[in-house]
């Protein structure tokens, strides 16, 4: 879940200036993380929610999230996709044209 060169030109935006271009792959990659978070987040108890916020080890959170939220991997990828097709959607806002 990463955005990237081939993100960008996936969702026709490969062709942003290069500066531009940057700063809206770091903008686009907080907001993926974002609601990443929130649709694994409505799954979980505030006490689930606060132990997970306590890993700070990436193969730790994932085992972690593979006992407590075993569906992860599917919102996961269901967040990913609807982010792509809404940028795929609203290209030409973005690049203005």
């Amino acid at each position: 879940m990463r955005i990237d060169e081939q993100f960008m030109n996936e969702v026709g935006l490969g062709e942003m200036p290069e500066e531009e271009k940057q700063a809206f792959m770091q903008h686009a990659e907080e907001e993926l993380e974002v609601r990443v978070g929130q649709g694994i987040g409505a799954e979980l108890s505030d006490e689930q929610m606060m132990e997970f916020e306590d890993i700070d080890d990436i193969d730790q959170a994932v085992v972690w999230l593979d006992h407590n939220a075993p569906n992860f991997r599917e919102v996961v990828e269901e967040v990913y996709q609807a982010f792509k097709q809404e940028l795929l959607a609203e290209r030409h806002n973005i690049i203005g044209a």
